[in-house]
């Protein structure tokens, strides 16, 4: 039997103080745009989240894999600090 995709074969993973989130999405653009709006809710607040990663299916190992580290709220921060300096 030849191992199927899933219909939703990318995730991010929310981190946060508590415990980790997973929101699926069924294709890469639709994943990027969550990151996106995940980080407009944390720039206003109303998240959080601490680090943002994105996981793909991995149909032959039958496993999520990371595909990249997309965001982390200390980095963001010193980043946004050098700019200051500048």
């Amino acid at each position: 039997m030849t191992p199927k995709k899933p219909s939703q074969p990318w995730r991010l993973v929310l981190t946060t103080p508590s415990a980790p989130v997973y929101t699926k999405h069924r294709s890469k653009p639709a994943a990027y745009r969550a990151v996106e709006a995940e980080k407009e809710r944390v720039a206003a607040g109303t998240s959080r989240v601490v680090r943002i990663a994105v996981d793909q299916w991995d149909v032959d190992g039958q496993r999520w894999v990371r595909y990249e580290n997309v965001w982390d709220a200390a980095t963001a921060r010193l980043d946004a600090d050098r700019n200051d300096e500048k």
